[in-house]
């Protein structure tokens, strides 16, 4: 072999071990994006998770306030003459129901501002996080007026 077909091995061999490190590179890519989609799909699934339990978790307490209503408004005129409780009382589990809808809507108006997240600036992202914070105080502390509700049936008949 003369200089020449040595020259042009080398330059083929130079040559494939480029294509080589190339294609593990793109394979290296490939599997990382993988890993990133695995990691945005448990994301967005437990994003919806997080929602789904808050809807479930806010279903049950708003039956249970409109189960807290009934019994007010039963024990209200119940027995006629003297009621357990005043029926005036019963404006307060009323209240904690309207609250909870206005919880319901503002989390309404929050998945409406989400489904724009693409379009968010800096300043929108970190509203959504104090937007989410809010929301869970308030719907927290409609829970904890619908407890005090509850609490306070249960204080009246113990006293009846």
């Amino acid at each position: 072999m003369n200089n020449e077909e040595l020259r042009l091995l080398e330059e083929i061999s130079n040559s494939l071990k480029a294509i080589n490190a190339r294609q593990e590179t793109q394979e290296l890519f490939a599997e990382s994006n993988k890993l990133f989609d695995r990691s945005d799909a448990r994301v967005e699934n437990a994003t919806n998770q997080i929602q789904n339990t808050f809807d479930r978790i806010h279903d049950k307490v708003f039956n249970f306030n409109n189960g807290l209503i009934a019994a007010y408004l039963l024990l209200g005129s119940y027995p006629s003459e003297l009621p357990i409780l005043p029926l005036w009382t019963t404006v307060f589990p009323v209240l904690v129901m309207a609250l909870m809808i206005y919880v319901d809507v503002r989390q309404m108006g929050i998945h409406r501002f989400a489904a724009n997240e693409q379009q968010w600036t800096n300043a929108e992202r970190d509203s959504y996080g104090a937007k989410i914070d809010s929301q869970t105080r308030l719907s927290l502390f409609s829970m904890f007026l619908s407890v005090c509700c509850l609490a306070y049936l249960v204080v009246k008949l113990g006293l009846a």
